[in-house]
């Protein structure tokens, strides 16, 4: 366990420091020491009203970093939180990599250099949306491995993890002249808890002190949502009700209220409603009621949430994660984050009082008033129309509240709705446009047919039965095709079923394309694996319960001739889980193609030949030679190029890019051999009519005066209308 007494340990070094615009110090010594309490963090004895943001480095570029901390800390933040991604640093078992586009340690100095303090959430796990919730997928096969509880084999891959991160995050912790205050280790346990019992409790205390132990003790270490004593505990949600404050007050006393992730809208999956921007006066709102309770530090979830490029994404989630943020996918300000910023500029020109004041309250006539006094300043926070509950019923909607910040002598400092209106009128709004080739020319596409399993060179692994896709591919690609022979009796109707397959299925008999998965997927897909009576199921959460048969595919073949057959079925993945709940299981039972056979009219399909990868992936994206040819017709499974030639002026100005997908099906993208993500043009739940995801970023130092395009595209589409566009 591990006492308040252990983070002292390096206040000796702490030397006088100097304010920082936005009300946090950057240390002008080789120490500052970070403590706490009840009421804030403390910064070498000066408390702090923390406004973060959250931004994560692989969702941008490197070349992106520095821009998007400058107009952060212009907009009134004084830290930035992000995780560290586990999988995005040992890309292969015991290979780690901190250089160029994963250099962690360059976005911490950078942070530092632009007056911006850290909130570092090192996982192991992380959620966030990101392939496997951060987890390298070699973990899965680990022997013996049970992921996220008190398991050899997983704890010992977190040790090793964990000394390594430290050798970089160690020299940046704030107690050794660095930009990082606070450590955040494991992420939302309380999702899973049940599941784990005492040995996730167990778990969760030995990985806080094994952040001691590698070295994060010189900063205070947090866990969100599920912790530990030793811990400060945090908290998410659209809004932080009285009851969740008085629990939190409760379990981890003596600590302080830090509001973990704040969500400015929701994440978009694929077939999923897209969620609308959450109006910023409610975002305020709940803020200020926050702070009223005594919190002292909020993280907005995401602040920049940029994109998930190449395979990086959750299974389903789609390549944008601009959650509708402060700063938008390209790291332009929003009209949200224009307001936000004033406020953010009102909150710390008062933040000693809001922190060091006496508060009071007084409530009557659905009006509440709360009053801190600090010697003659006075501050009031008047909020009308009060339903403490109304914003947890719909966080979405403007602020139910009307809440305004008066001084002692009545002068309003900050209403959210004229501050708000102020804003509306001068905000600009700037248009997309078709970016004008240099040649004047319309880009010409060519295309290579990928080859199907009958025309490949390799011979495939053969089985008596289907072998599950990720023990083959490791994650290292999307594909696998599963190879069978059929004889067929007697013609007319016949069906396939995969009782146990993720995610996405083709199926091609005599190499033609017959069927496809039906839509939509699920997020949360219920059992991945059948019900076993020797090793009852613990169910951590009602998510786990909400689908039945969430792995069942079937095809119905019709008018199908006697003989014998070809059938080839394309596995497609769309990403590894983020949780447990997701399959309703721990994560290493996490698979992909099929895992529980084929039934050919109710009967098994036996002697199977797999094949990963696609061959595109190994000559296409090499850049070996095949044979292209001129776009004549729509057949599937095809990969395409083109290249696109831009006048060096549309480069040198500050401009933002995006690809707009409109006609395409399925696949994936590529500029220059940076993968841009997966491409679906699958409609979303609501609004109707509308993609799932159509528009997709380029960032602009990808870019370069003459442009390869590369697409595969699994599905009968083509990409004659697909163009580059651009905003200044």
């Amino acid at each position: 366990m591990i006492h308040r007494r252990d983070f002292l340990k390096n206040s000796a070094a702490a030397l006088i420091y100097s304010v920082g615009q936005n009300g946090l110090s950057q240390p002008s010594a080789p120490g500052v020491a970070v403590t706490f309490d009840q009421s804030s963090v403390i910064l070498n004895g000066r408390r702090v009203l923390i406004s973060c943001g959250e931004m994560h480095y692989p969702r941008s570029t490197r070349a992106m970093w520095p821009t998007l901390l400058k107009r952060s800390g212009a907009l009134g933040l004084n830290t930035v939180a992000t995780y560290v991604f586990w999988n995005f640093h040992e890309t292969s078992r015991g290979i780690f990599d901190f250089s160029g586009e994963r250099d962690l340690g360059l976005f911490l100095d950078l942070c530092q250099q632009h007056e911006l303090s850290v909130f570092l959430r090192v996982g192991p796990y992380i959620c966030a949306e990101w392939n496997y919730g951060g987890y390298p997928p070699y973990l899965r096969d680990e022997p013996g491995i049970t992921i996220r509880t008190m398991n050899r084999p997983y704890t010992a891959r977190v040790e090793e993890y964990f000394r390594r991160l430290a050798e970089v995050v160690r020299p940046r912790l704030a107690s050794n002249g660095g930009p990082v205050i606070l450590v955040q280790v494991e992420n939302e346990y309380g999702n899973v808890a049940k599941r784990y019992g005492e040995d996730g409790q167990e778990y969760l205390r030995w990985i806080v002190e094994l952040g001691r132990q590698v070295g994060f003790a010189g900063v205070p270490t947090t866990t969100c949502e599920g912790g530990a004593q030793g811990a400060i505990e945090t908290s998410n949600g659209f809004t932080i009700s009285p009851e969740r404050i008085a629990a939190v007050r409760k379990s981890h006393p003596g600590t302080p209220l830090l509001w973990t992730e704040l969500y400015p809208s929701w994440y978009q999956v694929w077939g999923g409603s897209i969620a609308p921007a959450r109006d910023p006066r409610a975002i305020a709102a709940a803020i200020l009621d926050f702070v009223s309770r005594g919190g002292s530090g909020w993280n907005y979830y995401p602040w920049h949430g940029g994109s998930n490029f190449g395979r990086n994404s959750m299974y389903l989630q789609t390549p944008t994660y601009d959650f509708h943020a402060p700063l938008d996918e390209y790291g332009n300000v929003t009209e949200s984050g224009a307001f936000l910023g004033r406020f953010h500029a009102a909150m710390q020109e008062h933040s000693a009082v809001l922190l060091e004041g006496t508060r009071t309250e007084d409530a009557a006539d659905r009006q509440r008033t709360v009053t801190w006094q600090k010697g003659l300043d006075v501050l009031h926070l008047i909020q009308e129309s009060y339903d403490e509950h109304a914003s947890d019923r719909e966080p979405f909607r403007a602020a139910n509240v009307k809440a305004r910040l008066l001084d002692g002598h009545g002068n309003v400092l900050f209403d959210l709705d004229s501050v708000h209106e102020t804003v509306k009128k001068s905000f600009p709004v700037s248009e997309w446009k078709p970016v004008k080739h240099a040649d004047g020319q319309t880009p010409v596409w060519q295309v290579w047919d990928e080859p199907l399993p009958a025309h490949r060179e390799d011979k495939g692994v053969l089985s008596l039965e289907p072998v599950e896709q990720l023990s083959l591919t490791k994650d290292s690609t999307d594909y696998c095709w599963y190879s069978t022979n059929l004889h067929v009796d007697q013609p007319g109707l016949k069906e396939i079923v995969i009782p146990y397959g993720a995610d996405f299925f083709y199926a091609y008999l005599d190499g033609v394309l017959v069927a496809s998965t039906k839509l939509p997927l699920q997020e949360d897909r219920g059992a991945i694996t059948p019900d076993d009576p020797a090793h009852p199921r613990i169910v951590a959460n009602v998510s786990e319960q909400n689908k039945e048969n969430g792995y069942r595919h079937s095809f119905t073949l019709r008018d199908l001739a006697a003989g014998n057959h070809r059938l080839d079925l394309l596995a497609v993945a769309v990403g590894l889980i983020k949780g447990d709940w997701q399959i309703a299981s721990p994560m290493n039972f996490e698979r992909k193609g099929i895992w529980e056979g084929v039934q050919w009219n109710g009967k098994p399909i036996q002697n199977w030949t797999m094949r990963p990868g696609l061959v595109g992936e190994q000559r296409v994206l090499a850049g070996k030679t095949v044979s292209w040819h001129a776009d004549s017709d729509q057949k599937p499974l095809r990969w395409y190029k083109t290249h696109i030639d831009l006048p060096a002026s549309v480069l040198a100005g500050p401009a933002v890019f995006r690809l707009d997908a409109v006609g395409l099906g399925k696949g994936m993208i590529w500029i220059n051999g940076r993968p841009i993500g997966r491409h679906w043009l699958i409609q979303a739940a609501s609004p109707p009519d509308t993609p799932s995801q159509r528009y997709y970023h380029v960032p602009a130092d990808w870019l370069q005066v003459s442009n390869e395009v590369i697409i595969l595209e699994e599905q009968a589409a083509s990409p004659s209308k697909v163009e580059l566009q651009v905003r200044v």
